[in-house]
């Protein structure tokens, strides 16, 4: 039996400009083997890890949400109260 030698017929992947929205970063690339533009943002749902998506408008939203948890978080550590501990030296 004589076996196919497969060629792969895609293309690199192209890096493209990224965007700056809201003092973030969106890194932004064309696909090589379907041409689609992928944009990189901060995803909720996977515990804000980078994640890809072909909607630029759902990349502004994550990052918007992306920012208001990282103020919320930045207000909790601000209003927890400082233990102190005082020592007597007395002997």
């Amino acid at each position: 039996m004589r076996s196919k030698k497969l060629t792969y017929r895609g293309t690199p992947s192209e890096i493209l400009p990224s965007i700056l929205f809201s003092d973030y970063e969106i890194k932004s690339l064309k696909h090589g083997n379907t041409g689609h533009t992928l944009f990189c943002f901060p995803s909720k749902a996977h515990n804000w890890e980078r994640c890809w998506t072909l909607d630029l408008q759902t990349a502004k939203t994550g990052i918007i949400k992306y920012q208001q948890h990282l103020e919320k978080d930045s207000k909790k550590t601000s209003e927890m109260p400082v233990e102190s501990t005082v020592l007597n030296n007395k002997s």
